[in-house]
Formats: structure tokens, C-alpha cells, sequence
């Protein structure tokens, strides 16, 4: 078992992959990027996560010059050769070397760059968070769209160093105007008065492939989901809390601003859903995601 690169479809040991000091995603985070988790070979909810990049490329002026299953292939053979059973998969494409260290895109006349890194799946599912509502707003749409997976994470290292510096595990951060946007790298969930309530995309949020696998989850199965604005506020009178992301799944609060929830302990309905969402993801890779994969790689 190894962590490995596939650089450019060269697969290498993570330790030996070099990248140019002139590739602009090293440069100025002129990049995009997807995580996906591996099962029995298999990336869970591939198609959604090609999809987003797809879409953060288009956002990006960053036209990509490989196909689905040309990215697949390359993906199915580094995750063999590094044999770590389940696998992070951390999907990299950057606008490629430019001519010299300067942001116009007249520059940036080279190819992409295409990077895969492959580690063995960390156990994150279920991982509970300790929260602050920080000071550092969300990057706001106008600026730089957070619904764009780029490179460029400034905003939430900060974020989360501010967070850590109070105690907590992971931050909340506030738009401009004042409404809940999402964790560090996750969305944000809060049950209140019987509903799950996330905030709308128009928050300014990533748009997660887990969020919406579990609101149509949710809504399948006859919950009431509401995407709305929330607030701080809403935050602390909530009667859970919990994040969800691809590496998590359903990742429950425990506390809010140093605040012990329920105890200190895990909400009940968090966990309930957990169980119920781990459950359905691996009937969707069975029956949905297993079958595409193999249709592409072959």
C-alpha cells in the first residue's frame, strides 16, 4: 500500500510529484478540485462529483480537455496500484504552466494540469464537531462564488484557524448579510421545530453533493426539508445541528460557541439519520453508482 500521484496519467509516488513552479494552481489557486471516497473500487456519487467539476470549470473560463472516461480510467488504475482498499480520492485540475508568474490569463497558453492524489480512506463518517460562529464572513458571491470548488481556500484556513483559536473543531461562517453560509468544508444542517433546515444555495454555498443526496433522502422518505435562510440565532435555539460532506456523510454538533448541546452528546435524530443515510448510499452504489463506473473504466 502506497499514497499515490497520477500526474498528467503518470502515476507516481506522492513523495516524488513535482509540479512546476510556474503552474498557476500553485501560483495564484487558479484551480478546481473534487474529494470522492472509494468502496469496493468504486467512487461514490462519481457522476454528480465529474459533474461539479464540470460545472467549477465552466465558472472558471477553464474549458477541460479530457472526457469522463478518460478521468475514470486514471482514477481506477492509481486507486489499484495504490491497494488501500477504500481510498480518498483527491481530484486536481489546474490551469496548467503559464509563461511567467502573472495573473492574465493571456499567460496561462499551456495545457492543463491533471493531478489525482490517492491515501487510504480516513474514518470521518459520523465524526462529531465542536462549532463557533466566527467573525471572517463568507467569501461573497459577487467576488469569488464559493459554489465553485476552486483551489482557492484562504477563506476557510482562516476560518478554521479562527474557529480552532476559540476552542471549537470547525467554524460558521456568515454572509454579508448576516445569514448562515456553511463549516470550513461542509454544509451546514439544523433541525428546528420538526424540520431540517439548510441554507438556500443562494447563501452563497457550495453546492454539496452530499446536501442534496440527503435532502432527497430526506424528502423521499417523507421529512420535511426546508432550504431558507437561517441565523445565528436559529443556530442556537436549534434542536440539533449536524454537517454533511462527502468524507462525513452526517457529521452531528455536540457543541455551539463553547455551548454543550444535548448533553454534550450526539442528537438522537442526527444519529437516527446517520444510520438511516448509510443505509441508502450503499444501496445507490449498488444499484446506481457500481454500474456506471463499471460502464466507464470498463
Amino acid at each position: 500500500m502506497a499514497n499515490l500521484c497520477n500526474l498528467d496519467g503518470v502515476i507516481l509516488p506522492e513523495a516524488d510529484t513535482r509540479i512546476s513552479v510556474l503552474d498557476r494552481g500553485f501560483l495564484f489557486g487558479d484551480s478546481i478540485y473534487e474529494v470522492v471516497r472509494t468502496e469496493g473500487g468504486v467512487p461514490f456519487a462519481w457522476p454528480e462529483h465529474f459533474a461539479r467539476l464540470v460545472t467549477s470549470a465552466v465558472a472558471m473560463r477553464m474549458p477541460l480537455d479530457l472526457d469522463e472516461a478518460t478521468v475514470a480510467r486514471r482514477v481506477a488504475e492509481t486507486v489499484r496500484a495504490a491497494d488501500h482498499g477504500d481510498s480518498y480520492v483527491r481530484l486536481v485540475v489546474t490551469r496548467g504552466v503559464g509563461e511567467a508568474p502573472n495573473i492574465d490569463l493571456a499567460y496561462a497558453t499551456g495545457k492543463l494540469s491533471w493531478l489525482l492524489m490517492v491515501r487510504k480512506l480516513p474514518v470521518m463518517s459520523g465524526k462529531s464537531a465542536r462549532l463557533a460562529v466566527i467573525d471572517r464572513l463568507r467569501n461573497d458571491r459577487r467576488a469569488l462564488d464559493p459554489a465553485i470548488k476552486s483551489g482557492n481556500y484562504l477563506n476557510s484556513v482562516l476560518g478554521l484557524a479562527e474557529a480552532k483559536e476559540l476552542g471549537a473543531t470547525d467554524c460558521v461562517m456568515l454572509n454579508t448579510d448576516g445569514f448562515v453560509t456553511e463549516a470550513s468544508t461542509a454544509n451546514v444542517f439544523a433541525r428546528i421545530d420538526g424540520s431540517w433546515c439548510t441554507p438556500t444555495l443562494e447563501a452563497g454555498i457550495l453546492v454539496g453533493v452530499t446536501r442534496r443526496l440527503l435532502i432527497d433522502f430526506l424528502r423521499g422518505a417523507g421529512e420535511d426539508v426546508v432550504e431558507r435562510d437561517l441565523t445565528a440565532h436559529d443556530l442556537n435555539t436549534a434542536e440539533e445541528i449536524f454537517l454533511s460532506s462527502s468524507l462525513r456523510d452526517v457529521g452531528p454538533v455536540t457543541h455551539l460557541n463553547g455551548r454543550a448541546l444535548h448533553g454534550g452528546a450526539e442528537g438522537p435524530q442526527t444519529m437516527g439519520l446517520l444510520q438511516r443515510f448509510r443505509e441508502h448510499s450503499r444501496t445507490l452504489l449498488q444499484q446506481k453508482y457500481a454500474p456506471h463506473w463499471r460502464a466507464l473504466v470498463g
